[in-house]
């Protein structure tokens, strides 16, 4: 049974309309819908939260039969036990040319790759279209343009036959080109960082050691939605970088689970974070928390604000 029909059949089980679940998960009826019709998958914060509230382990949402995995492992580990010793002995000899034949490849392959083909990025663009959003991320290789992985939305993949691309800037383009003659709207979002778009502030006057109300701003015509997940990271001026701060381990979190920000309607938050990490000492700071689109359960995007804890 796939995963639609199992968040279909447990929703029933619990009696939950699929705007009631929707409000539990922090997304809309209109989501539910389409993952129940197997449109769009949840993502794995997601996955846990339907886990939670419909009373059902993830294996059994994803139909997993993880004792007859185990099974047939053992057996295989039995029928492959000689067989295994005799390959350590003769690995055991080989080590130090193994070991010298693999540091040269790894240099000259590290060239090769980085001369031919760059960095790997990662980009998604985001379409309005026919008053619905739709999502398609790649990942590929910044001078040739050659695609490593790619997904989404499975409208632009079913309607253009995407799977016959190989370069990620045409097949950005022959969405974009489809979805303008089409009178809708795209727009690319790089690099995981939305900070241009979404501005995470503290309130003034609210800062202390222990907490502080946050606003969060949107510029952007698609939706975000914004989960609990927040956390703290102090700046480490040897390093040059922030490093996450290490939680207490008490049965506390920030407020709200998911929401929504529009750009005509900003969102006001108090965070209260003495339970994870007590009273902050002097220094710099930055608070993180996740977004994602409402329409892409691929990619995980971060906004931050700096903020200062004098004596």
């Amino acid at each position: 049974m796939k995963l639609g029909d199992k968040i279909l059949e447990f929703r029933k089980k619990k009696g939950f309309s699929q705007e009631e679940l929707g409000e539990m998960i922090g997304v809309t009826r209109q989501t539910i819908s389409n993952w129940e019709l197997g449109e769009t998958s949840p993502n794995p914060d997601q996955l846990k939260l339907l886990s939670k509230y419909l009373n059902a382990s993830i294996d059994e949402l994803l139909d997993n039969d993880i004792k007859n995995v185990l099974v047939e492992k053992v057996s295989n580990t039995e029928k492959l036990a000689g067989l295994i010793l005799k390959i350590i002995k003769i690995v055991l000899i080989a080590i130090p040319a193994i070991l010298v034949l693999l540091i040269i490849l790894s240099i000259v392959f590290k060239n090769i790759r980085h001369d031919r083909a760059g960095r790997l990025i990662e980009d998604s663009i985001y379409c309005q279209i026919y008053g619905e959003e739709h999502t398609y991320a790649i990942a590929y290789q910044e001078l040739t343009g050659q695609i490593v992985a790619e997904g989404g939305d499975v409208y632009f993949a079913d309607i253009l036959d995407l799977g016959k691309y190989s370069d990620a800037h045409q097949v950005f383009n022959v969405i974009n080109d489809y979805v303008k003659k089409n009178g809708g709207t795209c727009r690319m979002i790089e690099n995981n960082d939305l900070n241009d778009l979404v501005n995470m502030q503290i309130k003034e006057g609210t800062l202390s050691k222990t907490g502080a109300t946050i606003i969060i701003n949107e510029d952007i015509d698609y939706d975000i939605t914004y989960g609990e997940e927040f956390w703290l990271e102090k700046y480490n001026s040897k390093n040059n970088s922030y490093e996450k701060l290490t939680m207490s381990g008490n049965n506390c979190g920030f407020n709200m689970i998911g929401y929504l920000v529009t750009p005509d309607n900003p969102l006001e938050l108090t965070q209260d974070w003495s339970c994870l990490y007590g009273k902050l000492n002097k220094g710099s700071y930055r608070l993180v928390k996740n977004v994602h689109f409402e329409s892409n359960t691929i990619d995980k995007y971060y906004i931050w604000v700096q903020f200062e804890i004098e004596e």
